[in-house]
């Protein structure tokens, strides 16, 4: 039976997504095994708010837990890539198996101005694009939009949708931030990160911004144990990129079992950094609940701190060439 109709999207939701009418965006499941009547509304939804949306040959294949084989998958990123009229790639959906496609990629193929979209297990292919000098958008994926968010929680969600459309244009927002430690206004870096877990788990890819400059670190996850994060960190530390890293900003650790709540986390960070060059910050409005900002890997940011009756408000703000 398709349950296409008992999938409602609240009015801030599709009000948001008014903000991309007219793109024309190609969708892909490069990771977990989407249910059809899933793909079905999410189709109707973007088609009402007057996005183009182009599906993938493939998405609705499964294969174990899977969107389909690995070639599928992959078959279905190049077909999209392929489109000379495209704004952007996203993906529906994150779960598990996108790093299944990065050996395979075609990277000539891959035009250097449309964006790959997507968060969770995406970070791994996003961080295969942005190392490679393409763009990839750390954002929602397409089924967030069908989630089941209470009143206030869609209001927020609405404005990460929103938060899409100015990052299509290589702008986003700063963000408002906590500091905890270390220096508390940085230089200009690149922003680079992600899902913990899945960049500790292509830690050994050596997947990093080009060039040898700073990094600002900006970290999120799911639904993980406190001493899964500390391993996944204690990885992600021996990468050898991390040495640039400048600044390691936390995100939402959604759902995740933190005896203290985030500050046996943010322990976690100051037991294995320099604390004297590393700044440490949190509160960063990106992750697997409500708030998933889109923002650019890559992008040169810089963290500075804000007048407030709050001496601990710091911004993450983007450079500009101009500034």
């Amino acid at each position: 039976m398709n349950s296409n109709h008992a999938i409602e999207v609240s009015a801030a939701i599709t009000d948001a997504l008014e903000t991309l009418r007219g793109r024309r965006i190609a969708l892909i499941a490069p990771a977990g095994g989407v249910r059809d009547e899933r793909i079905d509304a999410v189709l109707r939804v973007l088609g009402h708010a007057g996005v183009e949306a182009i599906p993938g040959r493939h998405i609705r294949d499964h294969h174990r837990y899977l969107a389909g084989t690995a070639a599928a998958r992959l078959a279905d990123l190049h077909a999209a890539f392929a489109r000379p009229d495209i704004d952007a790639v996203w993906c529906l959906r994150g779960g598990y198996g996108s790093a299944h496609l990065m050996d395979g990629i075609d990277w000539e193929a891959i035009p250097d101005h449309v964006p790959l979209i997507g968060h969770s297990d995406i970070t791994a292919l996003a961080s295969a694009f942005a190392a490679r000098g393409k763009q990839a958008i750390h954002g929602p994926v397409a089924v967030d939009l069908l989630r089941a968010w209470g009143a206030d929680e869609a209001e927020s969600f609405a404005a990460s949708v929103a938060s899409l459309a100015p990052a299509l244009r290589g702008r986003f927002s700063t963000m408002t931030l906590v500091h905890h430690s270390g220096p508390q206004q940085t230089t200009c870096a690149c922003l680079w990160g992600g899902n913990l877990t899945v960049l500790a788990s292509i830690a050994d890819l050596r997947l990093a911004p080009p060039g040898d400059g700073p990094i600002t670190l900006l970290l999120e996850d799911v639904g993980e144990a406190a001493f899964r994060l500390e391993r996944c960190f204690h990885q992600i530390v021996r990468a050898p990129w991390f040495a640039r890293v400048n600044a390691v900003v936390l995100g939402d650790f959604y759902r995740c079992a933190l005896p203290d709540g985030m500050p046996s986390f943010l322990s976690v960070v100051q037991d294995h950094v320099d604390t004297d060059r590393v700044s440490l910050f949190d509160q960063a409005p990106i992750g697997h609940g409500r708030f998933n900002q889109a923002w650019s890997l890559g992008a040169p940011v810089r963290i500075s701190d804000k007048p407030s009756h709050d001496p601990r408000s710091s911004t993450l703000s983007p450079v500009h060439e101009t500034d």
